[in-house]
C-alpha cells in the first residue's frame, strides 16, 4: 500500500518526483490553439475559456472574466485551478499602470519547523507535501473577490451562481486531465472527499464527465455570502474541522487573519517596451535578470534558435538561479535584490559567460561572488477585453492536486505549499532546486515561488500577456519567449509550439523535452560541453495574448490541451 492512514501518524507515501510526471505523447510537437479578435483569452481549459468569452460578450470586462475563470478552473483543471491555493494577479486597467495582488499561501501560525523534520534533521516530504499538515492558508478567494469588487462591471453573485451550475453539470475530461487523475489516483485516495470525487475503479478516459455537486454547494455559498464565508464563516469551519481532525495546523484565526498584499510590480525596459512582472517571493526577478543579462548587442547578433543563442540563454539562466539563493523568499518590498537588475550588474554577469563553452555551475557561482542581497502544479490564464483591460494570472496548489486533501463536504482541494519552503539550506526539493536561506520555513511566512505572470506594455498600452506553470522552468521559459519575440521578432505560435530546453544551475545539466524536434541542436550543445538530459516530461504550458495591430492573437500551448478563444473570433 502507498498509504498508512490515521489521525496521529499522518499519510505515508512513496516520494519521488518521477511519481508526479504526467505528459502527453512526445513523439512530435503538437499544434497550439490560436484565436484572433478584439478581446481574447488563453487558458489550460477549453470550458474555462468558453466561459470567459461568454462573460466578455455578456457585458463583463476582463476582471469579471478573470473572476469567473479562476473559480471555474477548480472544476475544469483541478490539479492547479483552485479555491484552496494561491498565486499572483498582475493586471492593468485601461489607461493605468500594471498592479499586483500577491495572494500566495501563508504558513499556519501554529506550525513549527521541527514538525516537518525526520530524525536526521532533513524534511519529511510525507508531511511537507501531502495531507493536512502540508496545507498553508489559501489566498485565491480573497484575491479574486477583491479584483472583481474594485474593477468588475458585473455582480460577483451572478458570476458565481453560473459557475456553481457548471460544477453541478461537471467537467468533460481531456486526455491530459484523465492521465493526471489516473496517475495521481492512489494519492488522492488518502482523502475521503478527494477519493469520492476524483478516484474511480476503472481508469478515467477523455470525454468522461466529472460532476462535483459538493463544489457547487460551496460556490453557491460563496455567491450568497461572499469571501467572508471562506475566511470566517461556514466554509472556514469546514476547513478547520477537517484539517485539525486529521493532524493539520491551520486554525480559524489563521484564516481570519489572512491578508492580500497589494504590491507594486517590478519592470525592465527591453527593446523599447516595458516588461512588468511580480517581485519576490514570486519569480519575476529571475525573469528580468535573465533578460537583463542577454539584452545587449553581443547576444542579439546570434540568430534565434542557433546553438550560440541557446548557450547564452542557458548561461544566463544559471546565473539567475545562482543569485536566487541569496534573495528568493518572503523578503521586504524594496529589498536589495533590485541591484541585481541594474545595468552595471547585468553587464558584469554577461562578462562571466564564456562565449564558446559551458561553464560549470559551481565555477560560475565561485566567480559570481560580489556582495548580494541577502510543480508544480501551477496554471496560468491571460484575458484582455476590447477596451484594453488586462489580467495575467498564475496560481497554484504545489505539485498536482496540491496536498491531495479535499475538504470534507466542500468538494475542493487544498494546497500542499509547506513543501515550497526550504527546511535545510542547500537541500534540493522535488524540482532539484536548492533551498535558500531567505526561504527557510517560519510560521506566518509565505513560501518562495517561481510563478511570474508578465505584462508587456508600449506607451502605456498592453502589448502582451504571458505566463506558464512549470516550477523552475517558469522563468527560463518566459525569458526565452520574451527574448525571442521582443529582440528577435519571432512569431509566437511556432515559438510556443517548438521543443524546449531548460537549465536551472543545479543539477548542472541542460534538460530537454522528450522527442526533441532538433537533434542536431542537442549535438551542437553537447559539443560545447553541456551534459544533456531528457527531462521525461514536457516543459511548461504557455498561455499568451499578443497585440497584432488592432487585434489580439491568443495562443494556448498544446502541452496540456489548453484553448485560446477570442471575440469576434475571425479565425476559428
Amino acid at each position: 500500500m502507498l498509504y498508512t492512514e490515521g489521525r496521529s501518524q499522518g499519510f505515508r507515501v512513496t516520494n519521488k518526483y518521477s511519481d508526479f510526471r504526467v505528459t502527453m505523447n512526445p513523439a512530435a510537437p503538437g499544434q497550439v490553439s490560436m484565436a484572433r479578435g478584439k478581446g481574447a483569452v488563453a487558458s489550460a481549459s477549453r470550458q474555462a475559456s468558453e466561459l470567459a468569452i461568454q462573460v466578455l460578450q455578456g457585458g463583463g470586462n476582463a476582471f469579471d472574466a478573470a473572476f469567473a475563470t479562476a473559480f471555474s478552473l477548480c472544476i475544469y483543471h483541478p490539479q492547479a485551478g483552485n479555491l484552496g491555493g494561491g498565486g499572483y494577479l498582475l493586471f492593468q486597467e485601461r489607461g493605468g499602470q500594471p498592479k499586483v495582488f500577491n495572494y500566495r499561501e501563508q504558513a499556519p501560525s501554529g506550525a513549527s519547523r521541527e514538525a516537518f523534520l525526520l530524525a536526521d534533521g532533513t524534511p519529511d516530504p510525507d508531511k511537507t507535501a501531502f495531507g493536512p499538515r502540508s496545507v498553508c492558508v489559501p489566498g485565491t478567494v480573497k484575491a479574486f473577490f477583491e479584483l472583481q469588487k474594485r474593477h468588475g462591471a458585473l455582480q460577483a453573485k451572478d458570476l458565481l451562481l453560473a459557475v456553481a451550475q457548471l460544477a453541478e453539470q461537471g467537467a468533460t475530461l481531456t486526455q491530459y486531465e484523465a492521465n493526471c487523475l489516473n496517475r495521481l489516483g492512489p494519492r488522492l485516495a488518502a482523502s475521503p472527499e478527494a477519493r469520492r470525487i476524483y478516484v474511480r475503479a476503472e481508469p478515467f478516459r477523455a470525454g468522461d464527465l466529472l460532476p462535483n455537486p459538493a463544489l457547487a454547494k460551496t460556490l453557491t455559498l460563496l455567491a450568497q455570502e461572499g469571501e467572508r464565508a471562506f475566511y470566517r464563516g461556514r466554509i472556514a469551519e469546514q476547513m478547520v474541522a477537517d484539517l485539525q481532525g486529521n493532524g493539520g495546523f491551520m486554525t480559524a484565526e489563521d484564516l481570519a487573519a489572512y491578508e492580500l498584499r497589494d504590491v507594486p510590480p517590478i519592470h525592465m525596459e527591453i527593446a523599447g517596451r516595458q516588461v512588468w512582472t511580480v517581485p519576490p517571493e514570486g519569480g519575476g526577478a529571475m525573469v528580468l535578470e535573465i533578460l537583463g543579462i542577454l539584452d545587449r548587442a553581443a547576444f542579439k547578433r546570434w540568430a534565434y534558435g542557433s546553438p550560440d543563442y541557446y548557450h547564452h540563454l542557458a548561461q544566463a539562466s544559471k546565473l539567475a538561479f545562482i543569485d536566487r539563493m541569496d534573495y528568493l523568499g518572503d523578503v521586504p518590498l524594496g529589498a536589495p535584490y533590485q541591484r541585481l537588475l541594474t545595468r552595471e550588474n547585468t553587464d558584469r554577469l554577461f562578462g562571466l559567460i564564456d562565449p564558446a563553452r559551458d561553464t560549470p555551475t559551481e565555477r560560475l557561482a565561485t566567480r559570481n561572488r560580489e556582495p548580494k542581497a541577502s510543480g508544480k502544479n501551477t496554471t496560468h490564464f491571460a484575458i484582455m477585453d476590447a477596451e484594453g483591460n488586462a489580467v495575467s494570472n498564475s496560481y497554484t496548489m504545489n505539485l498536482r492536486y496540491g496536498s491531495k486533501w479535499a475538504v470534507a463536504g466542500a468538494g475542493f482541494l487544498l494546497n500542499g505549499s509547506i513543501d515550497s519552503f526550504s527546511f535545510v539550506e542547500g537541500k534540493e526539493n522535488y524540482f532539484g532546486v536548492r533551498g535558500s536561506g531567505p526561504n527557510l520555513f517560519a510560521p506566518g511566512k509565505r513560501p518562495a515561488s517561481n510563478m511570474a505572470p508578465v505584462i508587456v506594455t508600449s506607451d502605456g498600452a498592453v502589448d502582451m500577456l504571458l505566463g506558464t506553470p512549470g516550477g523552475p522552468t517558469i522563468p527560463t521559459t518566459l525569458a526565452h519567449i520574451l527574448m525571442a519575440t521582443l529582440i528577435h521578432g519571432e512569431d509566437p505560435a511556432p515559438l510556443i509550439r517548438a521543443s524546449r530546453l531548460h537549465h536551472q544551475g543545479w543539477p548542472d545539466v541542460l534538460s530537454h523535452e522528450p522527442g526533441f524536434d532538433r537533434p542536431e541542436l542537442l549535438t551542437a550543445l553537447a559539443g560545447m560541453g553541456y551534459t544533456l538530459k531528457d527531462k521525461q516530461e514536457l516543459i511548461s504550458d504557455v498561455q499568451g495574448l499578443f497585440r497584432r495591430g488592432d487585434q489580439l492573437l491568443a495562443v494556448s500551448d498544446y502541452r496540456r490541451e489548453g484553448q485560446a478563444m477570442a471575440y469576434p473570433d475571425e479565425h476559428g
